[in-house]
């Protein structure tokens, strides 16, 4: 595992738990997650760009199949969250723009997070390793609990529940099929759903 990314990580999980807290004090939950998310995303970009070789992780997002199981296991998630989402926003409708902003959000937020978790992080495949990312990857996600504000009708733990199930998922894709692409497929998935769920919750009535 790259040692200065991890303590880049590492050390970024303060600070982006303060900026979490502040921004949905503030702003409330949609604005504040999603300026936050953003400097998230801006963050990983530059870490990125700075450490990594752009022909490397262009190689990396090839998509090739991880094998049977995995794959149902990379669906699964997906179609669960999609039914819940799609059963709230037939309850609360969402602007046109919204839908659009989700779903190019969506992409980026794969993109980045699966191309710095499980490709940057990891310039040697192999499990051990793997499994440390999964863990950091993890612990992470404390820094969103930060969110205060943000209601997506579940406890704030489940912050941390799902990302690590779900970052297993993807780590396996990872190793079964040596490239990033199969899971950033299903990482879109999850955080299109994901982002027009706390949409829909922020609404009047939502």
């Amino acid at each position: 595992m790259d040692g200065r990314l991890a303590l880049g990580a590492l050390l970024a999980i303060p600070v982006l738990y303060l900026l979490c807290w502040a921004l949905s004090s503030a702003l409330g939950s949609l604005a504040g997650g999603g300026i936050a998310l953003m400097t998230y995303w801006a963050g990983l970009g530059a870490a990125l760009r700075l450490t990594q070789d752009p022909d490397h992780l262009r190689e990396l997002l090839v998509a090739q199949r991880p094998g049977r199981l995995v794959t149902v296991m990379l669906a699964l998630p997906v179609l669960a969250l999609g039914a819940l989402t799609l059963r709230q926003m037939g309850q609360v409708a969402l602007p046109p723009h919204f839908v659009i902003a989700a779903a190019l959000g969506a992409i980026l937020h794969a993109t980045l997070e699966e191309t710095f978790w499980r490709g940057a992080l990891l310039p040697r495949l192999s499990a051990g390793p793997a499994a440390l990312a999964l863990v950091l990857y993890w612990v992470f996600h404390l820094a969103w609990l930060g969110l205060s504000a943000v209601q997506i009708g579940s406890d704030p733990w489940v912050l941390l529940a799902v990302p690590l199930a779900l970052g297993g998922v993807w780590t396996a894709a990872r190793l079964t099929s040596g490239s990033l692409g199969a899971a950033i497929l299903s990482h879109a998935g999850v955080a299109l759903f994901l982002f027009l769920l706390a949409a829909t919750q922020a609404q009047p009535g939502g």
